[in-house]
């Protein structure tokens, strides 16, 4: 059978993403992490993974890589950890409610000291997901999202929700569902985290 450009192009984004997942659990020390992989639109693939696992103090920090994408993590617990950089002293350990949100650019990677039981849901967004939702919607581009730590987010706090039985579910069920979610997910952080390239934030 004869296989499109387009076809092939899917292809690889879900190996991607399939890869993608499988480095932040192992960045996180977690061997057997659960993962979703959501293509909302074209061929732009989110990977979702289920983190779940304890830290202690002889932990050494979780270093990701620098990565053309964005990071964010829904909390499903109360978690403690801090910031780490390679050229100063870490942050001090702050704790994060359960229910709050972290979002960050993976453009020069990022490290964080965790202490204690850990569970999130961590959602990889590669930058070709602005660029197929602007193209989607007719809007202008989006190109960076805002960095926040802790934030509450109702709408992903709802959507994390929402996704946590589907790690259970049937595929054929479960791949219906998925693309809404997706969807839903890029648009909010879009239009509520986005800056257009102006620099403006999108209102």
């Amino acid at each position: 059978m004869a296989v499109s450009s387009l076809d092939y192009a899917s292809e690889t984004e879900l190996i991607e993403a399939a890869a993608a997942s499988e480095k932040i659990a192992a960045c996180f020390g977690i061997a057997d992490a659960r993962a979703l992989l959501i293509r909302p639109l074209r061929n732009a693939t989110l990977a979702v993974v289920h983190l779940c696992h304890f830290y202690d103090d002889e932990k050494p920090p979780i270093v990701l890589p620098a990565d053309d994408a964005f990071l964010l993590m829904l909390y499903l617990i109360d978690v403690e950890h801090c910031d780490v950089w390679p050229d100063r002293a870490p942050a001090a350990l702050k704790t994060y409610p359960k229910g709050s949100i972290c979002l960050i650019s993976l453009k020069d990677g990022a490290a964080i000291s965790i202490r204690g039981r850990f569970e999130a849901l961590a959602f990889h967004m590669p930058r070709t997901h602005l660029a197929e939702l602007a193209l989607e919607a007719r809007e202008p581009l989006v190109d960076h999202l805002e960095t926040c730590r802790g934030t509450d987010d109702p709408v992903i706090r709802n959507l994390g929700a929402a996704l946590m039985p589907m790690f259970d579910m049937p595929d054929e069920v479960r791949d219906t569902l998925l693309p809404h979610v997706g969807l839903a997910l890029n648009v909010h952080i879009a239009h509520r985290y986005g800056h257009s390239p102006t620099g403006l934030r999108k209102q």
